[in-house]
């Protein structure tokens, strides 16, 4: 594929990728948001199980990334990161999965994998802890350091809110504007003019 070509692809996914025409559409946020109390846990269950009174609290390790937005612990458990959305690792060609990821998908996740991998997270679930997959939903924690925020001020992942878990959602939508404003990741003045 020649220069032309990729960048040509790079553009027209980065328009549909800011539109919001990924996955989930995006939330409006009116009024005051009452958010409910957030549990830190550490699950020391098997993989799937809901986490336990026993399992509140405490530090779990990152085995691995997966992407910019998806680990696995150390007991198997794979999170998905509540309010964000990287550009994914794999992506459908003809139906088929292909290796080839989506433009800055590489940045957000070694972003992500500097951030986390092999060290103590803390996480912290919001209304809803487990997707369609069942993977664990939640805020990462590395120290104090929120890792969902980082992510979002680097520039490389979009915030995608999916109610009722909206914990962090003024401060996600602040980063992402910074981030904008700032022209950092999928927020450059040339992505930026990819869309319409």
């Amino acid at each position: 594929m020649d220069q032309k070509t990729g960048e040509s692809q790079k553009k027209a996914f980065l328009s549909r990728f800011l539109r919001g025409g990924r996955r989930f559409p995006p939330v409006v946020l009116l009024g005051p948001i009452l958010f409910l109390s957030v549990v830190s846990i550490q699950v020391n269950a098997e993989p799937g199980a809901e986490p336990t009174p026993a399992d509140l609290g405490g530090l779990i390790a990152v085995k691995r990334v997966i992407d910019g937005d998806t680990i696995e612990l150390v007991n198997g458990e794979m999170v998905r990161y509540l309010g964000i959305d990287a550009p994914e690792m794999r992506r459908k060609v003809h139906g088929r999965w292909v290796e080839s990821g989506e433009p800055y998908a590489v940045e957000a996740t070694a972003l992500n994998r500097r951030l986390v991998e092999g060290r103590p997270v803390r996480l912290e679930l919001d209304r809803e802890s487990r997707d369609r997959y069942h993977r664990l939903l939640a805020y990462v924690f590395v120290k104090d350091r929120l890792v969902n925020a980082e992510l979002i001020s680097s520039g490389y992942v979009q915030v995608r809110l999916h109610p009722p878990n909206l914990r962090y959602a003024d401060l996600f939508m602040k980063l992402q504007a910074e981030a904008l404003a700032h022209h950092r990741g999928l927020w450059t003045s040339e992505s930026r003019k990819s869309t319409p």
